[in-house]
């Protein structure tokens, strides 16, 4: 479902940047079936794809009382599972135009905050898949991850 201010900021970036350049999809990236058909769009719009960034996280408070596992599954389905799956879906893609891949990190993959649990937890998964994919897709598949 579009609400206004996605929606008034998506047409605001579409029109800086020119519809030719841009298209507009909103969706919750945790869906059945959204890494793939966010590929699909931008493979059928422009041709190819060469980058992936992965971008979108839920930087939410949390610690050990708050935090419980369906909360905890839930922060790591949006900032750890959906970038896989991104990835997965656009390893094709990427693999015939040598392409890259941009997982956005966070210092508190490493330190953590007291008040960002999950969130710490989420990236912390983040930057050793980031690690274990630049090594292995650079390898097998000429994509850089970084």
């Amino acid at each position: 479902m579009i609400h206004g201010l996605e929606n008034d900021l998506g047409k605001a970036v579409m029109s800086e940047a020119g519809n030719d350049h841009v298209v507009l999809h909103i969706e919750d990236i945790t869906n059945n079936g959204a890494a793939e058909r966010l590929v699909d769009i931008a493979v059928k719009t422009f041709g190819k794809l060469d980058a992936v960034v992965n971008n979108a996280a839920a930087v939410v408070s949390s610690n050990i009382e708050t935090t419980d596992a369906v909360f905890l599954e839930e922060v790591l389905r949006i900032n750890l599972v959906a970038p896989f799956a991104l990835i997965r879906a656009a390893l094709p893609h990427l693999s015939k135009t040598k392409g890259c891949v941009l997982n956005i990190g966070s210092v508190n993959a490493y330190s953590g905050e007291p008040n960002l649990l999950a969130y710490s937890v989420s990236k912390g998964g983040l930057m050793t898949m980031t690690r274990n994919l630049g090594d292995t897709l650079h390898r097998e598949y000429c994509v850089r991850v970084n």
